[in-house]
């Protein structure tokens, strides 16, 4: 039997019951061969449906480990200890197949997201239509554009790796049909065309300004900001990433910086996923790989943490030590996850300040006084961290390579640097182990993922990413 996108309708199921759904939602005859069409009936059921969204982020295979890992691990952030138990490898090794299963895995996670996503907007715009309702609608529609977001930057080439962005990107699913299902790879100017059309249309929907755990305005004009900032559209990149830092969230000051990345919900946290005792990826999950009670395998590399000044607060999330006694000496812990429940934080807000810093710094070679702004929003993120740096007073291109440089700083270990390098169009240092250092120049088929084998053998339309043998 083919497994293909319609399979995935079935995991809403699954989804829900895992975050506790009411007996009234899942009291139906044999729910798994049913389909959600009628389930919805209210706000309640609604909720619940959303929940069963939110929980299939939370998949190791995809923000709880798999997607935020490999950015990472491709680039020049992290590698696998020498001390391992051969998970991730063939990443360290920049030797991914098409039998990946963490590729596989990250593939059908994102896809379940977007098709419980979609059959639960198709309930709820069912429904009588209420503040309530319409905030959940919204969260919605961020969450689908967010997978979809995430999907082409893991599995297609940049926006800007051709003109009009008219090469392969991933088939786009708004509507979740009753029968088997082949679709074909849209472009990526199409994805992103979508993805853009449900931020706004969550945007239009959104009425709670704050609300832990879910996707709420700030978040999504941060998402929005970042969409347009890979498309290269700089206008609309700083329009939206200033909304985003006019809304209720603030930056966290500078001795609170490093105690949040164990704390739940800082002031700067936009959206982050929430990891219950009884819900959370745990021995697979992301805090387990890097912390040392754990696995511990996944390592900082030395040429991120010489980024660091001394002064610098950020320095402190990696911790020097001895791997295992006889590996890694110096080893370089990341201590930004720790243990088995540590939330994870998608969008913050220093993100928003970063995309606007960029967007201002691209605009500033025709407009100084964009220049001045760009240099203002950097220096508010790098004198948070390091009160004693200097003012940066760079412009034009320098200034964009500045900013870079503190995205790496700033987000190391949150799966952002491969796609900043990527969208730069700039080569890849992929560091292992003892500093064994390989430079692989843009572009390269291996800064993206292969479509899956099982994906190929199970849908007709379906094209392999070029480079990678079938």
């Amino acid at each position: 039997m083919k497994f293909s996108f319609s399979k995935i309708k079935l995991l809403v199921f699954v989804a829900c019951f895992l975050a506790g759904c009411s007996k009234s939602f899942l009291d139906l005859p044999n729910p798994s061969g049913l389909p959600l069409v009628g389930t919805i009936k209210d706000q309640a059921s609604l909720n619940t449906a959303s929940n069963g969204v939110y929980i299939a982020l939370k998949s190791s295979a995809y923000y709880n480990r798999t997607f935020s890992l490999i950015p990472e691990l491709i680039g020049d952030n992290v590698f696998i200890s020498r001390s391992n138990g051969g998970r991730f490898l063939a990443h360290d090794n920049f030797a991914v197949t098409i039998t990946d299963g963490y590729v596989q895995g990250a593939w059908y996670a994102m896809y379940q997201v977007i098709a419980n996503a979609n059959l639960a907007i198709a309930g709820g715009e069912s429904l009588p239509p209420t503040t309530a309702i319409d905030q959940l609608l919204g969260e919605l529609y961020a969450v689908r554009a967010l997978a979809h977001f995430d999907l082409v930057r893991l599995f297609a080439q940049p926006y800007n790796f051709t003109d009009d962005a008219s090469h392969l990107g991933v088939p786009v699913i708004t509507v979740q049909e009753s029968s088997i299902m082949e679709p074909p790879r849209d472009t990526v100017r199409r994805v992103y065309e979508q993805i853009v059309t449900d931020l706004n249309k969550a945007l239009s929907l959104m009425n709670v300004n704050q609300k832990p755990g879910r996707m709420v305005p700030a978040a999504v004009n941060t998402l929005l900001a970042k969409v347009y900032l890979y498309m290269g559209d700089w206008e609309q990149a700083e329009y939206y990433a200033s909304q985003a830092i006019t809304g209720p969230f603030i930056l966290l000051g500078t001795n609170n910086y490093v105690s949040s990345w164990n704390a739940d919900f800082s002031s700067e946290s936009l959206f982050e996923l929430v990891n219950l005792a009884t819900e959370n990826a745990g021995v697979d999950g992301l805090g387990y790989l890097y912390d040392q009670s754990g696995y511990g395998e996944a390592l900082a590399t030395a040429d991120l943490y010489n980024l660091y000044s001394t002064t610098d607060v950020r320095r402190s999330l990696i911790q020097v030590g001895v791997r295992n006694g006889t590996f890694e000496n110096p080893a370089y812990f990341v201590r930004k996850y720790l243990g088995q429940t540590a939330n994870i934080k998608v969008l913050r807000l220093s993100d928003a300040y970063l995309i606007r810093a960029e967007a201002r710094a691209e605009l500033g070679k025709t407009d100084a006084a964009k220049t001045t702004l760009a240099q203002q929003d950097l220096n508010t993120i790098v004198k948070r961290a390091d009160a004693s740096a200097a003012d940066i007073t760079l412009t034009g291109d320098d200034l964009i390579e500045r900013i870079l440089i503190e995205r790496r700083k700033e987000f190391a270990f949150e799966g952002h640097r491969l796609f900043d390098l990527t969208r730069r169009k700039k080569e890849v240092r992929h560091i292992r182990s003892g500093d064994d250092i390989t430079t692989y120049t843009y572009p390269n088929n291996r800064f993206i993922m292969p479509i899956p084998f099982k994906e190929m053998n199970a849908n007709d339309n379906m094209v392999q990413n070029p480079g990678w043998v079938q």
